[in-house]
């Protein structure tokens, strides 16, 4: 972009449009998103091609729905939707759909996401067979979270047989896994059994962290009723150990009600009662969580209809004020009165709303940045580098991750005091910084625990750095702290596997690296290998 700067003067207009465009897609990409959203409406302002608007349209949804701007994200999908029903080219109203499905599920809309599934198939009418892919496992998905069973089941069957033969294999196993589901709560254990198994074995092999720890987690209630015990109990034992993050609140909520039935089967009611506490107060997260999605759809549902009442109703009081203002210009005080009222009005109004902008900015940091360090905070980051992550699979590009950890952090605070572990957090923060390029996301996990995600970075340039990062890190001077103590970092490191379609898998693996760096004594970097496993 810096070497088109020089020739702006001379772009048409479309070419502007373009330019613009890019420029946002660069602002995305370094989490500058106001500042993406501007370069976005300058490109609006030249007009440019239908094919282009739906892009810049998408992009602006994506701003947004990254903003937890609900309201904003389904304004513009409305918008964007209604402009190309009349539009020829069928290819970008089916992206468009399925970019909204995938909202609508993230919201739990699973009526909303039914119907728009639906939608999709008549229009695309297979011509492409990803989207058309998609739309299958969307529809049987909303079924069956509409508890339509049978129904559901053979939704399923259908999308499986489509998605295998038209080279899916990932949204294939995801049908399977909802056949398995459909069978479970049809109380069709045996099948059910068998369809999870499976299941499985086909997400192993795409390393799907996530969906793995769901399958199991539907296992080891069936295994605890085909009175498997052992079985059930070593699937239920791994669940409940993992992290607290909330994607994994439902399979640790059924982890722990297998724990209790097993323990209630030995006569430990205590323990069984501990478990049973444990699943309930992670179902009563989940359901808080539900509940806060569905309401964030339900308020920008109203809000838009709100906004459409009172955009009637303005253009209705505009037309009585065009009337009034005939009727005043004929008495020249009056009209006077009235365009000193206006101008006043005016001001008061940008002046509340340059507040409220200000105000609006102010809290969007806060809500994304670390209060100590001043970095991205853990969700921010993620949603970031999942972001880019999109981008560089689309590329096949390489990706790279890191997982630090301070050494003996622990002891620190034990002997110094907080202030000077708060002290240490910093430090080493704005060092790590000072480091890093500007495309990388850099954020904090919580306590003495950082992510570094490395879009287009391969596993050997992810080395030096973090070479670089432990040394530097280690020559930390701590002297200004009050105190005199030596600082020491460990670093594990995953890179993308052809498998990969999400963070989990190389999350997992860059942590299990740097279990392996303490366990050789710490102030290390470690590549994770499959030995460390």
């Amino acid at each position: 972009m810096a070497e088109l700067a020089p020739s702006v003067s001379q772009f048409t207009p479309s070419q502007l449009a373009t330019y613009h465009t890019l420029s946002s897609i660069k602002q995305l990409y370094l989490s500058e998103l106001e500042q993406a959203n501007q370069s976005l409406d300058m490109a609006l302002s030249f007009e440019p091609s239908e094919e282009l608007l739906t892009r810049i349209y998408l992009y602006k949804v994506t701003i947004y729905l990254l903003q937890r701007n609900y309201e904003a994200a389904f304004s513009m999908l409305e918008m964007n939707l209604s402009r190309i029903e009349s539009y020829q080219d069928n290819r970008l109203k089916v992206a468009s759909y399925v970019r909204l499905l995938n909202i609508f599920l993230d919201l739990n809309a699973y009526d909303e996401m039914r119907d728009t599934a639906n939608l999709v198939l008549n229009i695309n009418q297979g011509k492409d067979t990803k989207h058309e892919c998609y739309a299958k496992l969307y529809l049987a998905v909303a079924t069956l979270k509409l508890t339509q069973y049978s129904q559901a089941n053979e939704l399923f069957k259908d999308s499986q047989i489509y998605c295998a033969t038209n080279e899916q294999p990932l949204i294939a196993n995801m049908s399977i896994k909802g056949q398995a589901q459909s069978y479970f709560e049809l109380g069709q254990l045996v099948l059910a059994r068998t369809m999870f198994e499976t299941a499985l074995t086909g997400y192993q092999e795409f390393r799907f962290q996530l969906e793995i720890n769901d399958v199991k987690a539907y296992l080891s209630k069936i295994y605890f009723y085909q009175k498997e015990y052992e079985r059930a109990a070593q699937y239920a034992d791994e669940l409940s150990k993992l992290n607290d993050d909330k994607v994994n609140q439902h399979a640790k909520k059924q982890a722990n009600e297998v724990l209790a039935m097993l323990a209630s089967k030995d006569g430990d009611y205590a323990k069984a009662y501990q478990y049973q506490l444990i699943a309930h107060t992670l179902d009563l997260q989940y359901l808080e969580d539900k509940t806060n999605k569905q309401n964030a759809y339900q308020m920008a549902r109203f809000n838009n209809a709100e906004t459409n009442r009172e955009n009637k109703s303005l253009q209705q009081e505009r037309m009585l004020m065009m009337q009034q203002k005939d009727l005043m210009l004929k008495e020249k005080s009056s009209s006077m009165m009235f365009s000193t009222l206006l101008f006043g009005v005016c001001i008061g109004l940008v002046l509340l709303l340059l507040t409220a902008w200000l105000q609006r900015n102010q809290f969007r940091r806060q809500a994304q940045r670390d209060g100590l360090t001043g970095i991205y905070n853990r969700q921010t980051g993620q949603d970031l580098a999942e972001d880019e992550l999109v981008q560089v699979l689309a590329n096949h590009s390489h990706f790279s991750v890191m997982i630090l950890d301070l050494d003996l952090f622990k002891s620190i605070n034990d002997r110094f005091g907080h202030a000077t572990g708060d002290w240490t957090l910093k430090k080493v923060t704005h060092v790590i910084q000072d480091i890093i390029r500007p495309t990388d996301i850099f954020c904090r996990m919580g306590g003495e625990e950082f992510v570094l995600y490395l879009p287009n970075t391969d596993p050997q340039a992810a080395l030096q750095l973090a070479e670089i990062i432990r040394s530097e890190v280690e020559s930390i001077n701590t002297k200004y702290s009050g105190h005199n103590f030596s600082i020491s970092i460990s670093i594990g490191i995953s890179s993308l596997d052809d498998g990969d379609l999400s963070l989990d898998p190389f999350l997992n693996r860059a942590d299990i690296a740097l279990y392996e760096c303490k366990r050789q004594g710490r102030n290390k970097v470690l590549i994770y290998q499959p030995s460390f496993a």
